[in-house]
């Protein structure tokens, strides 16, 4: 018994009433939003067992990802003898992978909407607690680092 799902996600993504979907213009204004994520690729192997969960998440769910998210182009191919993968390509020009051989198949949708809303920006990791352009020169002030108390009355009046 072959896999049969590629053919049939194809036919109706691609054709919805009879209809060809258009993909979204590139363009961000004020009334148009263009989703970062702009295709979806998913591997699968036909005979592995840990492609068990994708392909039963292609033949339950995928169609319905699909349909409530046009602006995406979702490409389904067979990959034989690799472990299950779903390749995110953003618009731009990053592309990020996830592996989803130990996913169940409740957790391959959080997988699918984790990449659909990520930006495609590599993830950086914010060393310092305080962002500005103009750093100190000593530091974030604490009353906690001072060695003597300043009191007011110590001070000369001029």
């Amino acid at each position: 018994m072959s896999f049969q799902i590629p053919r049939v996600l194809n036919n109706i993504v691609r054709a919805h009433n009879n209809q060809y979907i258009k993909p979204a213009k590139p363009k961000n204004g004020v009334a148009s939003f263009v989703f970062p994520c702009r295709k979806l690729v998913f591997n699968y192997c036909e005979r592995s067992g840990s492609s068990k969960s994708m392909m039963e998440y292609l033949q339950k769910e995928a169609i319905e990802f699909a349909k409530q998210n046009p602006q995406i182009e979702v490409v389904v191919q067979p990959r034989p003898s690799k472990h299950p993968i779903i390749r995110a390509f953003y618009t731009n020009g990053q592309q990020k992978t996830k592996c989803v051989r130990k996913c169940s198949t409740q957790e391959i949708p959080q997988v699918v909407k984790s990449l659909r809303d990520h930006s495609g920006r590599k993830l950086l990791r914010w060393n310092r607690y305080v962002i500005s352009d103009t750093p100190s020169v000593r530091g974030i002030y604490s009353p906690f680092h001072v060695k003597e108390e300043h009191v007011i009355s110590d001070l000369k009046s001029h």
